[in-house]
């Protein structure tokens, strides 16, 4: 045996005693969520909950226009209220998937945390440093690279707090930086040896028996302009998440197999960053120690927590000591965010409708969604047309919408960008020959216009309230 092979096998005994070891510490009332769909507490009383506590909480939730709201104790469905089987983004939940799909994949000898971008080969539009390039896995994971470079489908606020290139070596200052979880996204495909999206759907969403995800529900977004990189994004439904959750509270384990290693759950939700209140983050979970969620959530303060959150209202709470997993959603397909404190009040509430103990053998019914009266239709499914690289090119080119102010549309990896001034920039995906959408962007339309000629001379684009008017150069 080599040094290589002893090291792996060493590890490999290491992760399988850890394993065992949180394997028993389970709580013994611990209940499993059984294989196939999901079963629901006939009433909230058979599961020791007050049902007019919950029915308040609910109200609460169609208040705020939630997209859908689903709570699991002790494997059942305690409520589910909306639609729960429509596909919404996650948004930055999409981190916590990755990091999962890093454990099977650790487990499998394919990655190694401590390997570096150089020793991987990662450069990005803008040259790495021979310092940042001494970044590891692990330190992409917990959002402390120290590489400073903007990322696609970052929000503006990262834009603006971007610390500068060099202020901070590798590993040693937290970042909330998407372009760790971008990078992390093209690492797993490169060592994995998998697409990510078709990864996730055999690794983990089919052995849990996800209802509604498929590898077709990943996005990769590109602002190329700004980094080679793309931000992996998904789509998925409340009750598919739930399990995911539910996953995770059962230490990776669903219907007596091991999904994700038992020692990467405890790993990847354990805080690398204390950010000295309580809360910190892990390798991309958010983490909150018991008595640190504060007076406005005294009863979610009784316990540790740990969380993927998204922009508009995305949470995934897993609350191990309550064997509770309460997801929130936001539909944000309709521009219907929720702010994160009514979410949080929402698994506030949840937990305060608990009263006792489930009944020893409860009356269990399949999954019996409660609508939510605030909730808009779904958006049409997007199915973008395929346009062939000439017809793409005769949309390249720059328009201007105000002297010397240009938008530019161009071709990168035989698909069609634009770059608005302000607004930044994204993939067009075609509706029609000449109509365009974007896919994580609701009401975008991009049209290009022709002349008399024929030939394509202007563009109008409505991008929410903003409309923009250009003129081919």
């Amino acid at each position: 045996m080599n040094g290589n092979e002893t090291r792996r096998s060493r590890r490999a005994c290491a992760v399988f005693t850890l394993a065992v070891l949180i394997s028993s510490v389970a709580p013994a009332s611990a209940q499993q969520a059984a294989a196939g769909p999901w079963r629901q507490y006939a009433t909230p009383e058979e599961a020791g909950f007050n049902a007019t506590k919950l029915e308040a909480v609910r109200r609460h939730a169609d208040s705020v226009r939630s997209g859908a709201v689903m709570a699991v104790y002790r494997g059942r469905v305690l409520v589910a209220w909306g639609d729960v089987a429509r596909e919404l983004e996650l948004h930055s939940v999409r981190k916590s998937l990755v990091s999962a799909l890093y454990g099977t994949a650790i487990a499998e000898n394919r990655i190694d945390l401590g390997r570096t971008l150089a020793d991987i080969g990662i450069q990005d539009r803008d040259p790495l440093t021979d310092a940042e390039r001494q970044a590891r896995i692990r330190d992409l994971l917990a959002a402390r690279s120290g590489v400073y470079l903007p990322a696609a489908y970052a929000a503006s606020d990262q834009d603006e707090s971007r610390p500068a290139r060099g202020s901070h070596a590798p590993g040693t200052h937290f970042f909330y930086n998407n372009w760790d979880f971008n990078v992390a996204g093209v690492i797993y495909e490169r060592l994995a040896g998998e697409k990510l999206y078709e990864s996730f759907a055999r690794r983990i969403a089919r052995p849990i028996g996800a209802e509604d995800f498929g590898p077709e529900d990943g996005f990769p977004v590109y602002e190329p302009s700004s980094s080679i990189h793309p931000a992996h994004t998904f789509r998925m439904s409340t009750r598919d998440l739930a399990r995911f959750g539910q996953l995770f509270l059962q230490r990776g384990r669903w219907a007596g197999r091991q999904i994700v290693p038992a020692d990467w759950v405890a790993l990847s939700t354990r805080p690398v960053s204390d950010f000295g209140d309580g809360s910190g983050y892990a390798f991309m979970w958010w983490t909150r120690a018991a008595g640190s969620t504060g007076a406005r959530y005294p009863q979610l303060s009784r316990y540790g927590n740990y969380s993927a959150q998204g922009t508009g209202g995305q949470l995934v709470l897993v609350v191990p000591d309550a064997e509770l997993v309460i997801v929130h959603r936001g539909d944000t397909d309709q521009n219907r965010n929720v702010a994160g404190r009514d979410a949080w009040a929402i698994a506030e509430g949840i937990l305060v409708a608990r009263e006792g103990e489930p009944a020893a053998e409860p009356r269990l019914v399949p999954l019996q969604p409660t609508p939510l009266a605030s909730q808009a239709p779904p958006r049409p499914a997007l199915k973008p047309l395929a346009l062939d690289r000439a017809l793409l090119a005769e949309y390249a080119g720059d328009y201007e919408i105000a002297p010397n102010v240009v938008a530019r549309a161009f071709i990168w990896l035989d698909r069609l960008f634009m770059n608005f001034p302000g607004q930044g920039e994204a993939e067009l995906l075609a509706v029609t020959p000449a109509e365009f959408t974007i896919m994580p962007v609701a009401g975008v339309r991009v049209t290009f216009v022709r002349d008399a000629n024929g030939r394509v001379s202007e563009f109008n684009a409505s991008l929410g309230p903003q409309r923009f008017h250009g003129r081919k150069r």
